[in-house]
């Protein structure tokens, strides 16, 4: 079945299988398929389908939200890229969802139709009219991928470039720039949470003007974790892209740098809770946290 060979592939491949938590039909198949060979797959299912019993009893990780709209949105902050399988009514809406959304530039991730026995054919004809009736342009269409089996999806993804939005201005989407201290202690990663947000993020902050990004790096966690870190060992590890948790249309460009400090964390002033973390489908991440995460890899070491 494709959809179980599909889960192999990516299990194989050490790509962690982010979809809706199913454990019937080829939702099931695709879960099976990853779980048998060794993978991560992570569900994300509305709590009433929970409560009926639909879902997959053997994930790695499931996440249960409140509707079938936080589903969605949850599914696409995790993904690095899209696949639809064959399906029906649900499997189009989410397929022409994220590939819209990519169109508009709402994101830059590839979107990809896994085209089994000639499945999507009719669908790819309906395309092929949208732009010859100047519906879509014809640079989206090539940008969406199809092809015939599981073994090739992977390396279309790897060399897969996103279009040009569909709407250009001269105002780029804002950009905070800011820094974050990476700070690793038996495998997990130390966040931290300021009073009243509900999420986790990195320890650090926005520079201030004039300042440089070391000084606002030791400011910062300065005055979130009471230490001083060891300017001699301030060393630059990352530089992470990902959208600001709770501020719609910023984004973040967080300098990430590793160091060694005087003393143990705590949480200070605004700063009301410290946590270590490994997963980075935890719902209490922040998308920078997240990214990051997967970044380091399923096995961090200091």
């Amino acid at each position: 079945m494709a959809a179980r060979q599909l889960g192999r592939v990516l299990a194989t491949s050490g790509v962690t299988v982010v979809y809706g938590g199913g454990g019937v039909g080829l939702m099931g198949a695709l879960a099976d398929g990853a779980l048998e060979a060794g993978g991560r797959v992570i569900g994300v299912m509305p709590r009433q389908l929970v409560d009926a019993e639909i879902a997959h009893p053997g994930l790695t990780h499931l996440i249960e939200v409140d509707s079938m709209h936080e589903r969605k949105a949850t599914m696409a902050d995790l993904a690095d890229a899209f696949c639809a399988l064959p399906g029906g009514a649900g499997t189009c809406d989410e397929f022409f969802e994220v590939w819209t959304w990519q169109q508009l530039g709402l994101h830059a991730k590839p979107v990809a139709l896994l085209d089994v026995e000639g499945f999507w054919r009719p669908l790819r004809t309906l395309l092929e009219s949208l732009v010859s009736h100047g519906y879509l342009r014809s640079v989206d269409l090539e940008a969406l991928i199809r092809v015939q089996g599981a073994e090739h999806l992977l390396e279309r993804l790897e060399t897969w470039q996103p279009p040009d939005a569909k709407w250009q201005n001269d105002r780029p989407p804002p950009v905070l720039e800011s820094v974050a201290w990476i700070h690793i202690r038996d495998g997990r990663l130390l966040t931290a949470r300021s009073r009243g947000r509900d999420v986790y993020y990195l320890p650090g902050g926005k520079l201030e003007p004039d300042e440089s990004r070391v000084d606002a790096l030791r400011r910062e966690i300065q005055e979130e974790l009471g230490l001083d870190l060891d300017p001699l060992t301030i060393t630059p590890l990352t530089v992470i892209h990902a959208p600001a948790h709770g501020a719609p249309g910023l984004r973040l460009r967080m300098h990430c740098y590793t160091a060694a400090a005087f003393g143990q964390p705590s949480p200070a002033n605004e700063i009301s809770e410290i946590r270590w973390l490994v997963d980075p489908y935890d719902p209490q991440c922040a998308p920078a946290v997240s990214q990051l995460l997967r970044y380091l890899g399923p096995d961090l070491r200091e």
